[in-house]
């Protein structure tokens, strides 16, 4: 008799158990599927080559930095967050996007919103990808609100895709270089 009530007290408390820990699982909203971005962050935006290409460049490339370029530390591979592949040597604008290809990050699709606080075009004269950075050389930087003292920051909101990150290169009048190039 005694085993008889043993074994209603064990399905009755693991029976329990099992209802709490059912509730707890279903608590946010039972079978409806989550919700989906509206819109997966990144950036998109135009480069506009308004003077002749110099015959010397090899290769061009957007890149973006996380961190300022304050010093030669700040150029490394951990603080470069995008590496587009190369933009097509002579061309007058350049479309570009984050869910497009590129080097880096090398799966495109969401980039990660945050605040980036370098975006630039850089060229190489080397024959071939370099990421040192004395073999790069800025030619097109970008600015917010039109003041071209000090590089913009790129801010990414969650769930934002970002547009018209904009950015005018002049070889015959090229932006401060950041620390560590030629």
């Amino acid at each position: 008799m005694c085993f008889i009530k043993f074994i209603k007290y064990f399905k009755i408390r693991y029976g329990i158990l099992l209802f709490v820990l059912l509730t707890a699982a279903c608590s946010d909203h039972g079978i409806e599927p989550k919700a989906i971005l509206k819109s997966p962050p990144g950036f998109s935006g135009t480069i506009r080559f308004i003077s002749e290409w110099p015959d010397s460049i090899k290769r061009s490339f957007l890149v973006i930095f996380k961190n300022p370029l304050k010093s030669d530390s700040d150029f490394t591979v951990l603080n470069l967050k995008f590496l587009s592949k190369e933009i097509p040597l002579g061309v007058q604008k350049h479309e570009f996007s984050s869910l497009d290809s590129a080097y880096i990050p090398a799966a495109p699709g969401v980039f990660s919103s945050g605040s980036y606080f370098y975006v630039a075009v850089v060229q190489q004269s080397t024959e071939n990808l370099s990421l040192a950075r004395k073999d790069w050389f800025v030619s097109g930087v970008y600015y917010t609100n039109n003041d071209t003292t000090v590089p913009g920051v790129l801010i990414i909101p969650d769930s934002t895709f970002v547009k018209n990150i904009n950015i005018n290169v002049d070889f015959k009048n090229p932006p401060p270089q950041p620390p560590g190039g030629n």
